[in-house]
């Protein structure tokens, strides 16, 4: 008995880890949604998600890193994490998890600069000054703005909660280039569809599997009832 009611746990433990499980595939780079700002193309980044399932989603991404790079019609294979599980103390693909918020802070004021071209190139090198400080410091596009925007995601990242970042997207690569290189950290808001689970049939296998555990924890409780009523008729 004790053997089925600990599956029946497993079981519901492992259907709680289908929405992490389900979402690692691949990307595939697309093309360029922005402009060229201050000598560079900046966000949007547009990208063909593909979920587990072969279903391919084009999504408009913004990206995190500077010193990396990559090319029009590259693949890979990432790890999307929802950016409110990720720690500031933590340590994913070689950043600091700090770091990733502060970027996911400065993403999400890219609604508030639709239009506007140069306050989007302020947002983009505010966001690859945090992770690269050292490769934006001699560019253009890292002026006065963006140095302020930098700073402000850093000093006030630490005060939010992590609530704030519920719908960001991280997306992490799982491995390199067949020719080597690491790709770069790309971000959307919110996941694409291609990678979202189904609720409906996930909230009912879970339900079903509460079920079990209850109905054998409820024969548990009665054998042992049965076991002491017996034991005391014997001794009478």
């Amino acid at each position: 008995m004790r053997f089925k009611v600990a599956f029946a746990t497993l079981s519901l433990s492992l259907v709680c880890m289908v929405c992490r499980v389900s979402f690692a595939d691949s990307l595939t780079f697309t093309g360029l949604g922005g402009q060229s700002v201050d000598g560079v193309y900046v966000d949007p980044y547009i990208f063909t998600v593909t979920g587990p399932g072969g279903t391919s989603t084009l999504v408009d991404m913004s990206c995190l890193n500077f010193n990396r790079g990559v090319s029009v019609g590259q693949s890979w294979n990432v790890n999307p994490i929802n950016v409110s599980t990720i720690s500031s103390s933590a340590t994913i693909d070689g950043e600091p998890g700090a770091d990733i918020l502060a970027d996911a802070y400065l993403y999400n004021q890219y609604a508030a600069a639709i239009g506007n071209a140069q306050l989007t190139s302020d947002i983009q090198f505010a966001i690859w000054s945090i992770m690269d400080p050292s490769g934006v410091s001699g560019e253009s596009g890292f002026d006065a703005n963006a140095q302020a925007l930098a700073s402000v995601a850093l000093s006030t990242t630490p005060t939010l909660p992590h609530s704030d970042f519920a719908n960001d997207i991280a997306f992490i690569p799982s491995d390199s280039y067949p020719n080597g290189g690491e790709p770069q950290i790309f971000m959307t808001d919110p996941a694409p569809p291609a990678l979202t689970p189904e609720p409906t049939s996930l909230i009912l296998l879970g339900t079903g599997l509460l079920g079990m555990i209850a109905i054998l924890s409820q024969r548990r409780v009665q054998s042992l009832s049965t076991t002491i009523y017996i034991n005391r008729l014997q001794r009478r």
